[in-house]
């Protein structure tokens, strides 16, 4: 409501804004509701439908003249009348002179509950400022035809960012329709971008803040509510990733992984929006999702390069530090330990893949170290002394799993640092150059290919929060 009445700060909003926004609303739902299907206006009213499935404007039995709808729907934002009962508003608790029943409110059950009002009352108190309110959710919301999401940040400044790109994105629904917004416009892409921006401020170093999505869809049969969340430390880690530039190129590399396209090329699923999901998890739930993520790419290995998987070895660092409080060079003695056990082949493919099947099985790990380590020993090498780490490594909690898929990465990366013969060469053209090489990329190999050539580190521009 701030940001329709022209205000930096809903505490800043006049009655006199209240008059306006009011009338900025009467005005779109009106629009909305009297709209042919076939008109982009008509986009509006499927949001208003999913939100106030049984309200006068979204109703099927509708008046379908302007003037008469516009009537209907001002009584709904009209000021309370001098001789009203007034009771506390349920929202903000000032007093109200206005009932409202469930179908005048988003979020609430469908016409399969008959009664979820308090016992012995007619309606919800609903102040002049909250109906209004209520009405402009959807403006600051990420909306689809059937769902909404609305977030909640102890900064304001995130909420802010969130609503602002989503008021911009209401407008261009009314005017224009779905069909005009692009695929990347998640609300968790667009909240992982309000997030980089307040933790990336230059003036001050921001304080760790939460955000919690809150998406609710309503079809008028079985509504359902999800929220998910981010952790309080992910503040420390968008603020840390640009300064990695090690991690930060990961970053962009798993999102352009992530990214997912039909037949037809068009994109089915938009990269940006994969990888800021895995930054959210369900409320109550830690799973570490982009983890999870990046240690599913080890079954693809031989197809990716050198630098890649180096830059994934970073991120991994990176978010176990900020986000788990977790170092990754306590698993130097276990990389070195399986590398010479590796190495020692003359063929290292085939150790290689027996590390490969067991990476993130505790206790199929843990065999294969004592084999590793017996193997070494009775060759005549010194196995490193692994003794301080197998109790977190081999753990049945979290920490374990993320140590077990740090530690792959960790093995790849020397094991390209030692020009270990693991996957397939780069292949070259007629005249002995490279056709998958990109000769700008000055990420150059330290040693001979795990998997292809270098990936190209293609320009990734956030600045536009998901809505290019």
């Amino acid at each position: 409501m701030a940001f329709l009445a022209g205000r930096g700060h809903p505490a800043d909003v006049t009655l006199t804004d209240l008059d306006d926004v009011a009338a900025k609303l009467v005005r779109d739902v009106v629009r909305a509701s009297t709209a042919d299907k076939n008109h982009p206006a008509y986009d509006w009213w499927k949001v208003l439908y999913a939100l106030f499935p049984n309200a006068k404007p979204t109703h099927a039995s509708r008046p379908r003249d302007a003037a008469v709808l516009t009537g209907e729907v001002e009584r709904f934002f009209a000021v309370e009348q001098a001789d009203a009962t007034l009771r506390p508003c349920v929202f903000c608790g000032v007093p109200a002179g206005v009932l409202w029943s469930k179908s005048m409110l988003p979020m609430f059950d469908t016409t399969k509950f008959l009664n979820t009002l308090p016992p012995r009352t007619v309606g919800w108190p609903v102040c002049r400022a909250c109906r209004i309110a209520v009405w402009a959710m959807p403006y600051g919301a990420a909306v689809t035809a059937g769902s909404a999401t609305v977030l909640t940040c102890d900064s304001d400044a995130v909420e802010r960012d969130f609503v602002a790109k989503n008021r911009e994105r209401a407008a261009r629904i009314q005017q224009t329709g779905f069909s005009s917004l692009p695929s990347n416009a998640s609300p968790e892409a667009v909240t992982v971008w309000a997030l980089r921006t307040y933790a990336t401020r230059p003036d001050t170093e921001p304080r760790p803040v939460t955000t919690t999505l809150w998406m609710f869809k309503n079809d008028n049969q079985e509504p359902w509510l999800r929220v998910t969340a981010t952790r309080l430390a992910v503040v420390g880690f968008l603020r840390a990733l640009p300064a990695d530039t090690s991690a930060n190129r990961g970053w962009r590399q798993l999102q352009r992984a992530l990214t997912r396209r039909a037949a037809d090329g068009t994109v089915a699923r938009d990269g940006r929006d994969a990888i800021a999901r895995t930054l959210f998890e369900p409320v109550n739930d830690q799973r570490d999702r982009l983890l999870s993520e990046l240690f599913n790419r080890r079954d693809s290995v031989e197809k990716t390069s050198a630098a890649t998987l180096r830059d994934w070895r970073a991120l991994s660092a990176l978010y176990l530090k900020e986000m788990c409080g977790m170092d990754a060079g306590e698993l130097k003695p276990v990389t070195e330990l399986l590398v010479d056990w590796i190495t020692a082949e003359r063929n290292p493919r085939g150790r290689f893949n027996e590390y490969r099947r067991v990476a993130g099985r505790a206790f199929a790990l843990q065999r294969l170290l004592m084999e590793a380590s017996a193997r070494l020993l009775l060759d005549g090498a010194h196995p490193s002394d692994i003794t301080g780490v197998t109790g977190a490594l081999f753990a049945s909690s979290p920490q374990g799993w993320r140590l077990r898929g740090q530690l792959f990465f960790e093995v790849v990366a020397a094991l390209v640092a030692r020009g270990a013969q693991i996957g397939q060469k780069n292949t070259a053209d007629a005249d002995g150059t490279d056709p998958d090489a990109d000769s700008d990329d000055s990420d150059a190999q330290d040693g001979s290919l795990v998997g292809f050539g270098p990936d190209p580190d293609e320009d990734d521009d956030d600045s536009d929060g998901g809505y290019a």
